[in-house]
């Protein structure tokens, strides 16, 4: 939106909207009170200064009672040190090797960008989002290293891998409210320091903790097709598939979901705003891998009966479908299927089983305004035609008065009340004039 047009909007074009959001939001924000995220910040983001206005959404997030662990890199960051001290860089299998020497720059470092978070967490002034936010940052030695070793024969030096996270130091400060940094170091019994991937101690700290999300932020870090287009939502299966190629492989973040955490968030971080459209809206703007697929068709349940009628209502007034009261619905529930996306209802159909006459009827086929024409319609279409199939149904018809050429484009055909069950024929309104539709299974 230019700025002239967002001038011209009214101020009750402003409030709406921003009622609407809120409204969106809600179920989201009591949702994730109490959840522990893992957020990423790769240190190429950080490079370009993102942190201070990353800690405003970080936060808000704070503010409404979740428990934040922040992971960064600083990859970049050592490079240009290295590169300034004219000490090589050398890497093997995508990691780098840590000579002895390179300790120094290396905490040089990691320590600035940390200062540098600590000191955007404490922004507080009068007139800033962060007014008032007092948040309180901690770190310390929560990482416990042990050396990779010799790969491939290559010696990595004090370059690590995790041995454990202290979980329990870490719960005790999220208890308290504060946000735990964990800088890419690992530290052993023996006092010496290793440098880890970020990636992996996110990782390792996400499960040792049972967060419910790893978010990362980066510069453009979601998958995407072979036009690159973001995909937006996968398993961890497709992940991995085009993870292959990429040129910063996720797999110890994808080991995280592997091990029992939900879901992991690809977020464009020098987009403003990422964390908050990606968490409080239905859709999000990045990639999301989860464990569950993120949309997904099943069963109606009790719980689904309000989205369910605030789907069918408004077609209902509309003449689209007949109208039926609650109580109906409510006890036809059983029939009902539905069409989720993050716990949402946007979709639903009603499959009325007939065996005697080895029928069903499908009804109520309704998709929200704002998801229609994506194949949704097809997908409830196709979950009828194995359902009934499952039950040792032959024929599935409709009732339409206005949706007859979808269904006919979809291999129904015309044909008479005559071949409705006797039961639902006793029913049928002559004066509503409704076409009735067959297909075979």
């Amino acid at each position: 939106m230019s700025e002239r047009e967002r001038e011209a909007r009214s101020p009750e074009d402003h409030e709406g909207g921003y009622v609407e959001w809120f409204r969106e939001a809600s179920p989201y924000i009591h949702r994730f009170r109490g959840e522990t995220f893992v957020l990423v910040l790769e240190g190429a983001l950080l490079q370009e200064g993102r942190m201070p206005a990353l800690a405003h959404d970080i936060a808000l997030l704070s503010s409404f009672g979740i428990r934040l662990v922040l992971v960064f890199g600083a990859s970049p960051q050592i490079d240009a040190t290295f590169l300034s001290q004219a000490l090589p860089t050398t890497r093997s299998g995508g990691r780098r090797i840590t000579p002895p020497e390179a300790l120094g720059p290396l905490m040089e470092s990691v320590g600035r960008i940390r200062f540098e978070i600590e000191a955007a967490l404490s922004q507080g002034t009068d007139g800033t989002p962060m007014a008032g936010a007092r948040i309180r940052s901690v770190s310390g030695n929560f990482v416990i290293g042990r050396p990779l070793g010799v790969i491939d024969g290559v010696d990595f030096l004090y370059t690590g891998t995790v041995r454990r996270i202290e979980s329990e130091a870490i719960r005790h400060h999220l208890d308290q409210g504060d946000v735990v940094l964990l800088p890419p170091i690992g530290f052993s019994p023996t006092g010496e320091i290793f440098n880890i991937l970020s990636f992996e101690v996110a990782s390792r700290a996400a499960v040792a903790l049972g967060a419910s999300k790893i978010l990362l932020l980066g510069k453009s870090p979601e998958i995407r097709n072979e036009k690159g287009d973001p995909l937006r939502q996968m398993v961890p299966s497709e992940a991995k598939l085009r993870d292959q190629t990429s040129p910063r492989p996720l797999v110890d973040l994808l080991e995280a979901l592997e091990q029992g955490v939900p879901r992991l968030h690809l977020l464009d971080g020098g987009q403003d705003g990422a964390l908050l459209l990606e968490l409080f809206t239905r859709d999000g703007i990045g990639t999301l891998i989860s464990r569950d697929p993120f949309e997904h068709i099943r069963k109606a349940t009790l719980d689904d009966l309000v989205e369910i009628l605030a789907i069918i209502r408004p077609l209902e007034a509309n003449g689209v479908l007949v109208r039926r009261p609650r109580e109906r619905i409510e006890m036809e529930l059983e029939h009902f299927i539905v069409t989720c996306r993050d716990r949402t209802v946007i979709g639903c159909v009603e499959l009325i089983p007939y065996p005697e006459s080895s029928m069903a009827e499908m009804a109520c086929l309704a998709i929200l305004p704002e998801y229609q024409g994506e194949g949704r319609g097809e997908q409830l279409l196709a979950f009828c035609r194995s359902e009934a199939k499952r039950r040792g149904l032959a024929r599935i018809f409709v009732l339409t008065t206005q949706s007859s050429r979808w269904f006919m484009e979809r291999g129904f055909v015309k044909a008479g009340p005559e071949i409705l069950p006797k039961e639902r024929r006793t029913s049928y309104d002559p004066d509503r004039k409704s076409q009735v539709l067959l297909t075979e299974i």
